[in-house]
């Protein structure tokens, strides 16, 4: 994984933890393993998966679609699929 990737991760994981609380931190491990273990991450747009993993631990929908707005945005991804 790439520096800056890697720093993407880092801050959609710090408003993934907002979302879920200080549990996020176990399924933050789980979802990077499955994210990386599907292959090699190397483009700044490869963190849509990672987000789309991290949102289906969020039941409400509402709280769910603020993440991966706020997590996209963060991630400076948001205007590749804006429908997302």
């Amino acid at each position: 994984m790439s520096p800056l990737l890697a720093r993407m991760c880092a801050g959609v994981d710090e408003i993934f933890v907002e979302y879920v609380g200080p549990f996020g931190e176990l399924l933050i491990g789980e979802a990077r393993n499955a994210w990386l273990g599907a292959g090699n991450k190397m483009r700044s747009s490869d963190i849509e998966s990672y987000v789309a993993l991290l949102a289906r631990a969020i039941d409400d929908t509402g709280r769910r679609a603020q993440f991966v707005l706020r997590a996209r945005e963060h991630a400076g991804v948001a205007h590749l699929n804006p429908r997302s």
